[in-house]
């Protein structure tokens, strides 16, 4: 992937910039202030990271425009709080979410991490995904991912093992110990049976037999079962539920559109406040308006929102599949449940059936046994397979971040244990930026991604001239688009000459404002080609 433009304006100051090159680019300026971290965040901004502007840039009062280029195809992203839209070959389509734009861009531009949270699977949020990749001036910290809330580390380390073809260890682990729970029902039921059968031929009261067979650890598990398979049915409605409201409300969109008749013979359609005859649809929020007076246009919107529509259908019968097969889950748990509490109705039932069926029930159950057992060998060698490889993904991470920091600090005899480091333990100054470099290169050399490696103000904390130097000739080594940034000295000037990066020097922008008046017309030019109008 390569960033190759960047836009940020209103109708009143904006700013471009088309000049990186597809190699190694050092965006650099004699003073602070001068506008580096605004562009580099637009980027992180526009692929849908949550947003960490400097305090004195109110971002939200901006439009911001991407060009990339993916495989030879060339993408237009806007974006404008949380409503994106893409242009590619003359089509607009249309998002009002996050959660719709990535869902695009996994299936368009390039694959996104699946990973395992809370009970379900689902695509990476930018917020997580751009950490491979992206490192900001601000809020950085060796010891846990920017930004923590929804995600956590072991998310992080999941979408590393997911990249990297391996299968996700907290489903491996819970298919184990899904084996393991459904011998010991059936060890149970089994003994039950047995005692039961002595019983009955001994006494055959269904009173006496209450106390005797009430395992409460057994209970407890299955209330457990129980209670985490509600959770995650509620989760999935919840989820459907939202997915069936936007369907419904591009529907109505649809219908609004398609029920615009710019040829009736009786006459045309106007605004009854101002009388024009121009129509126009707006995203959610208002962010983004299109004149929907033009065939052209309006079938370009029909298609954009019929496409949402399809997407969201589809979701809700993924949703609707899931939620039927956690239900049969629950249920049968519930069934086990009464087995295990014996309740009085179902002690009745087994003293009337037990002549018939105990002896076939037992026969069965040991069938059963025999067949987790032979499961359960299999998933416990796939749960430690995946657990070797992870081990390995992990190993060589580290091996290419020591190699790193051995190369660029060569008065340390430090090693990294680990991509995060312990919370009471961190690396701060330029250890810290060290730590961030080392991690950058080193997840490129393993994961071989083809994202462009951003870091802004790669030499922090006084990373000195010999290790920023190495640092500069061990990123040339790989093929990925690199853009970092970093405030030079006036007696640093010229230091990168010779060095074959592409040096953007942007001293001469006016300190605490990069965006002016002089880029508005070719800004509005550039969203009036996008069919944006503000």
């Amino acid at each position: 992937m390569i960033i190759k433009e960047v836009y940020i304006g209103d109708s009143k100051e904006a700013y471009i910039f088309k000049d990186f090159a597809p190699g190694f680019n050092i965006i650099f300026s004699s003073d602070n202030n001068k506008g580096k971290t605004i562009v580099i965040q637009s980027i992180a901004y526009c692929l849908g990271n949550i947003p960490v502007f400097p305090t004195t840039f109110e971002y939200e009062n901006y439009y911001y425009v991407l060009v990339i280029e993916q495989d030879g195809k060339e993408f237009e992203i806007c974006r404008k709080e949380k409503n994106i839209l893409i242009s590619r070959n003359n089509e607009i389509l249309l998002f009002d979410n996050i959660s719709e734009f990535k869902r695009f861009w996994n299936n368009e531009i390039e694959k996104i991490p699946i990973i395992h949270k809370n009970g379900m699977t689902k695509i990476s949020d930018p917020e997580l995904f751009v950490q491979m990749f992206f490192v900001g001036q601000d809020k950085k910290q060796t010891h846990d991912i920017i930004n923590k809330g929804y995600y956590r580390k072991e998310d992080y380390y999941n979408m590393i093992f997911s990249i990297c073809g391996v299968g996700d260890e907290v489903s491996s682990k819970s298919e184990v110990e899904s084996a393991k729970n459904e011998m010991s029902k059936l060890k149970t039921e089994k003994q039950w049976l047995l005692k039961e059968n002595k019983i009955l031929k001994k006494r055959g009261k269904v009173t006496e037999l209450l106390g005797a067979t009430n395992d409460r650890i057994a209970l407890e598990g299955i209330l457990n079962e129980a209670d985490a398979i509600k959770d995650v049915i509620l989760s999935l409605k919840k989820e459907r539920n939202k997915a069936i409201a936007r369907k419904k409300k591009n529907e109505a969109v649809l219908k609004e559109l398609r029920s615009l008749n710019r040829n009736m013979k009786s006459g045309e359609v106007i605004c009854m406040d101002c009388g024009s005859n121009h129509i126009a649809y707006e995203s959610a929020d208002a962010e983004f308006s299109f004149d929907v007076s033009t065939t052209e246009m309006r079938g370009q919107i029909l298609k954009a929102i019929e496409e949402r529509i399809t997407v969201y259908s589809e979701e809700i019968e993924r949703f609707t599949s899931e939620i039927n097969k956690q239900q049969e889950a629950f249920d049968k748990c519930l069934i086990v449940d009464e087995n295990i509490t014996l309740d009085l109705l179902l002690v009745a039932k087994h003293e009337m059936d037990y002549a018939k069926d105990a002896d076939q029930r037992l026969i069965d159950i040991e069938r059963q046994l025999k067949q987790l057992e032979e499961k359960l060998d299999v998933k416990v060698a796939i749960s430690e397979d995946i657990e070797k490889k992870r081990d390995n993904i992990l190993n060589a991470i580290l091996q290419n971040m020591n190699e790193f920091y051995k190369e660029i600090d060569q008065s340390e005899d430090r090693k990294y244990v680990d991509i995060f480091t312990k919370k009471d333990k961190v690396f701060s100054g330029s250890e810290g930026t060290e730590f961030h470099l080392a991690k950058m290169y080193a997840l490129q050399k393993v994961l071989e991604h083809d994202y462009p490696i951003i870091i802004d103000s790669f030499r922090a904390e006084d990373l000195s001239t010999d290790r920023e130097d190495r640092v500069i000739e061990k990123f040339k080594e790989i093929n990925n688009q690199l853009i970092f940034t970093t405030t030079l000295k006036k007696e640093e000037y010229g230091k990168y000459e010779g060095l074959e990066v592409h040096a953007i020097d942007f001293s001469g922008h006016e300190t605490y404002h990069i965006l002016s008046n002089s880029y508005v017309e070719e800004f509005l030019t550039k969203l009036r080609e996008m069919s944006i109008n503000i």
